[in-house]
């Protein structure tokens, strides 16, 4: 059992101390070099007065040196806060005061934020910039040379990390994972579930500041596998660093697996072995598309990062049943360990097999909290331990789980509920669309109507008239949208999601009745 980062440490150092953990713009990291570098970071931040329970913030792209930080926090027995290097710095000065980080660590990505924040945080004591900067000292110089470690232990109970979620009112939300009960989970059982080896070599293209690229890049390194970390990703480039690396395992969301299909003819990655999707619904044209390119098998996981990540899981064998192509429309079954429901919004009863309610999940993944939010922490969590997702779907009598929407999305238009998943599904099988996001806009008449934004293909045409008569063909009238927008991209989050309040925002400006 692994119920610790000092533990994960510790112990791939005494077996494999020279086996490589992590490779990246050229460099390679052994367990033995890993845990001598989080040994320097370590006394550091001993030495600058960071206490066990202190939270420490990592603000930039992928890189290897996330790694000393985060390892050096669980030495220190303080807690790494990373944050998304895309933040503003007013965001930025939000989350950094509500965690009570004196120190941060930032490259030259989210330097600039960095440095605006700064004359707003004076708490924070000790900046360290990865590479060089004017005012602030380097991490080659800051870090102790001789690096003795400061012996922290971790609890069960302690929290190994906390993570913001993503979210467009109120304050924010640092979601608390601690030792003994989410990172064990992940650490010991998720990462077999996902099918890791000693032998992988696992490719971190997700954002290591968001539980998809964290939980990752853990759950390989718990395996033994040795990863690659990529800090910006090009689909090219990509293809490359998984071909010359040896890439056998890989997740992406699919936008990432739209753009490598479409550069991989010719130049498939000849061991990848497997490919895990996330994040956003997958077209079927787009699952076949790149199961066609990259020849492996396909996994999709679900989740959020409230539940540590992933919950349940569609198998590649079921992905490959060809019996059952239904099954392709599920986000998969939960683990042995997971319990879940869908649950009547109205009632907080459980809805029979097949009818849509809100997913509940209870586990020993389910978070610890977010931290100093007890009623938002609440809201999230019954008593009895059971997470409310936010997500509206289905069981079917396996207990594979459909989702059908996020109940904050569901369009209510002349009294009827619209999911928008569910058009966006037939929108994906247009051929001249290549990305559609459905959002309910302001009406007159209907309080509320269905609008498509969309993306043409390269060279495609989009008519507006025929693609609602392509829904209709096949939804319920008053599901099917009643006006088209071409636009030339989609606003996405890091995680591959469509930042569906932006789209909206341009609509409901001046209406009293906002939809968020």
């Amino acid at each position: 059992m692994t119920a610790s980062l000092r533990e994960l440490l510790e112990r791939h150092d005494a077996d494999a101390p020279d086996a490589i953990v992590l490779s990246g713009a050229g460099q390679h990291l052994t367990w033995r070099d890993l845990r001598a570098e989080a040994r320097r970071i370590a006394a550091a931040l001993t030495r600058d007065g960071v206490k066990p329970t202190d939270r420490v913030v990592f603000v930039g792209k992928n890189d290897l040196a996330y790694f000393g930080y985060l390892f050096g926090c669980a030495l220190a027995g303080a807690v790494p806060v990373p944050l998304n290097w895309r933040l503003s710095a007013a965001e930025l000065t939000a989350m950094i005061e509500d965690c009570g980080a004196e120190v941060v660590f930032t490259d030259e990505a989210g330097a600039t934020a960095v440095e605006r924040a700064e004359a707003e945080l004076p708490a924070v004591r000790t900046i360290v910039a990865l590479g060089q900067h004017d005012r602030w000292p380097s991490l080659t110089a800051w870090k102790d040379p001789v690096g003795d470690d400061p012996g922290a232990t971790a609890a069960p109970d302690d929290i190994a990390f906390q993570l913001y979620t993503s979210g467009t009112t109120g304050p924010p939300k640092g979601a608390m994972f601690a030792n003994g009960s989410n990172l064990r989970v992940l650490l010991d059982d998720i990462s077999v579930a996902w099918g890791f080896t000693a032998d992988d070599v696992s490719l971190v293209c997700m954002p290591l500041c968001h539980m998809g690229g964290l939980a990752w890049a853990l759950a390989g390194m718990a395996q033994g596998a040795r990863q690659v970390i990529v800090r910006d990703f090009a689909p090219g480039p990509v293809l490359d660093t998984m071909a010359a690396e040896d890439v056998s395992m890989a997740f992406c969301v699919p936008t990432m697996l739209s753009a490598l299909s479409a550069a991989a003819p010719g130049s498939r990655p000849p061991r990848l072995r497997q490919m895990v999707y996330s994040g956003a619904p997958i077209s079927p044209t787009g699952l076949r598309q790149a199961q066609d390119a990259l020849r492996c098998d396909f996994v999709q996981i679900y989740g959020l990062t409230e539940a540590t990540g992933a919950f349940a899981q569609l198998s590649a064998a079921e992905h490959a049943d060809a019996g059952h192509p239904e099954w392709l429309r599920s986000a998969g079954r939960p683990y042995p360990w997971v319990e879940v429901r869908a649950v009547s919004p109205q009632t907080g009863q459980d809805v029979p097999t097949g009818q849509v309610g809100e997913i509940w999940t209870r586990s020993p993944q389910n978070m610890a909290g977010y931290w100093h939010q007890p009623e938002r922490t609440a809201a999230a969590l019954t008593p009895d331990g059971w997470l409310r997702t936010g997500d509206l779907g289905y069981l079917d009598d396996d207990q594979r789980i459909y989702l059908v929407d996020r109940a904050k999305d569901m369009i209510i238009t002349g009294g009827e509920n619209v999911y928008p998943a569910e058009v966006e599904k037939v929108l994906a099988a247009h051929p001249a669309l290549a990305e559609a996001a459905v959002i309910g806009v302001p009406d007159d008449h209907w309080g509320e109507t269905v609008k498509a934004v969309v993306v043409a293909r390269p060279g495609a045409t989009v008519d507006a008239a025929e693609v609602i008569a392509f829904c209709r063909g096949q939804l319920a009238r008053f599901k099917c949208p009643t006006s088209v927008d071409v636009v030339d991209a989609l606003p996405h989050t890091a995680t591959g999601k469509v930042i569906k309040p932006a789209l909206r925002e341009r609509y409901w400006q001046n209406h009293d009745r906002r939809i968020h």
